[in-house]
């Protein structure tokens, strides 16, 4: 059965089973609302409650607080490289696609001009790309040059490889 004003459950671990399940960045103000606490200052300290009990077990797993009070749970860098190929990849965000759509048409795209020509809601966007493995960021400066990966190719069956940028 259920309780739809969640009072008999654990604010922290609604917040905790939101960010699990989100793939994309949830806003404080989510929070607020399927808890049902309408305190943003209490709700910011649940969750720095949370991400002090990731840290303190040496998790794989962090929450990173995005801009505009958004928050998401991700992998920490260290095991992208491990895990990419069971991240849930059927459902990208209106931005992901976005991304996806304009890196496509290039071989290589700066991330400062993706912004400038896409808007700033992109990083986010780009490095849930990255996390998930349809996109390779490598620094160059004080930006990141943006390339497409084999994944992106297998997952989009894109046979013509010659035009587009894979990771080797």
């Amino acid at each position: 059965m259920s309780d739809l004003n969640n009072t008999t459950r654990d604010p922290k671990r609604i917040i905790e089973a939101v960010l699990f399940m989100s793939t994309e960045p949830v806003s404080l103000n989510k929070l607020c609302e399927l808890t049902g606490i309408s305190a943003p200052g209490h709700i910011k300290a649940l969750i720095v409650e949370l991400k002090h009990e990731y840290e303190e077990r040496h998790s794989a797993i962090g929450i990173v607080e995005e801009p505009a009070n958004e928050y998401i749970m991700t992998v920490h860098q260290e095991y992208i490289d491990i895990v990419k190929n069971f991240a849930k990849e059927s459902n990208f965000s209106k931005d992901e696609l976005r991304v996806l759509a304009y890196v496509s048409q290039s071989k290589i795209v700066l991330k400062s001009d993706l912004a400038k020509n896409l808007g700033s809601s992109i990083y986010s966007a780009v490095k849930s790309l990255v996390e998930k493995g349809f996109l390779e960021a490598r620094k160059k400066g004080r930006t990141s040059e943006l390339r497409l990966t084999k994944k992106f190719n297998d997952y989009f069956k894109i046979s013509d490889l010659e035009n587009t940028t894979i990771k080797k």
